[in-house]
């Protein structure tokens, strides 16, 4: 993808659930290269609350969202529109100001019945399948990925991930290159009192590791302690290795904010001690 934003247009018929969710996911994920928008073809005027709480489980919050007519943007030049249901897709079948429009036919889970836990389980689902279908987007809008060294795709990496950790008062100390048995890693740490996100990149692959009083967890066996390990997002199918640092980010967003601010350090200690009492010392590969 090209360095400028790509500035996508998610359209469902009322702006109260399935656009916003997409417009918050690509945000969450991709929001380094893409600007994304919403609105309803026929808006809500409100987003469903349920639609705000499937977003806050992944630790950002949409409570200030607002529900926009698709008028807003008829002028706008866009890269893409996407209409997230067959309502919306009919009541805009065309967009001058957009290079292309794709439709995907979602049900809306709002009208989901049974109890308060099913009807968030569904909105859960179509979530989960925005997210799924928002990965493949970004690969089909992927014309190339720049050829990269190791140090140059870990400071990369470092630029998505620093807003995240500078918000916790994390500070990035640069890259540096050393030799890891036979081959060459690019190497860098977020630090803050005691306690650092350990970054490596060997051969084009990210390697992410707290470490805190003497104790290193890597990041699938920090998320496997905390029972996190079949919502992980790291490090994933992508042909960008960018995505993995984007991935990454998202992890640290939804679960370990605990570590990084300071106040589930007990927990990590009791993991990394399980962890070390079953596999040995810990290892950063």
């Amino acid at each position: 993808m090209e360095t400028e934003k790509k500035r996508i247009l998610f359209l469902c018929t009322g702006n109260a659930a399935r656009s916003q969710m997409a417009e918050a996911l690509a945000r969450i994920d991709y929001g380094d290269v893409v600007e994304p928008l919403s609105a309803g073809s026929r808006p809500a005027g409100f987003v469903h609350e349920l639609a705000v709480l499937a977003i806050a489980e992944l630790g950002v919050s949409i409570e200030e969202a607002e529900s926009k007519p698709a008028e807003e943007y008829s002028a706008e030049k866009l890269d893409l529109v996407v209409t997230v249901c067959d309502s919306a897709a009919a009541d805009c079948p065309t967009w001058p100001g957009a290079r292309h429009i794709v439709n995907w036919s979602i049900a809306d889970p709002s009208f989901a019945r049974g109890t308060e836990r099913e009807r968030l389980d569904a909105f859960r689902a179509t979530r989960d399948e925005l997210r799924r279908r928002i990965d493949g987007l970004m690969e089909a809008l992927r014309r190339s990925v720049p050829r990269r060294t190791d140090a140059e795709l870990l400071a990369e990496g470092a630029g998505i991930l620093e807003p995240t950790m500078a918000d916790q008062g994390f500070r990035f100390g640069g890259v540096s290159e050393e030799k890891v048995g036979h081959r060459v890693a690019a190497r860098g740490r977020f630090s803050r009192r005691g306690r650092a996100l350990d970054l490596q990149v060997r051969s084009g692959v990210a390697i992410a590791a707290y470490v805190a009083r003497e104790r290193l967890l890597l990041h699938p066996d920090y998320m496997a302690g905390l029972g996190a390990s079949g919502a992980m997002r790291y490090p994933g199918f992508s042909s960008d290795p960018l995505d993995a640092f984007r991935r990454l980010r998202a992890d640290l967003v939804r679960f370990a904010r605990p570590f990084l601010a300071g106040r589930g350090m007990r927990e990590f200690e009791k993991i990394a001690d399980a962890r070390g009492a079953s596999d040995g010392p810990a290892k950063t590969a």
